[in-house]
């Protein structure tokens, strides 16, 4: 399964970001992925996600 994150990880930095410039705070692609990572482990709304993400390590 490790060898799979490098793909998503590939795959997400082909998103493309809608975002204004101006206001972008975060990479998509590092919120792409900690939104993932927040579904796998079982949040099932936005404000579970934030949470989730607010209460990951930083590092």
């Amino acid at each position: 399964m490790l060898e799979e994150i490098p793909g998503l990880l590939e795959r997400l930095c082909e998103v493309p970001d809608p975002r204004d410039p101006r206001g972008v705070r975060h990479a998509l692609v590092v919120v792409l992925a900690l939104t993932a990572c927040a579904v796998l482990a079982g949040t099932t709304s936005l404000l579970a996600v934030g949470e989730w993400v607010a209460d990951a390590p930083s590092s």
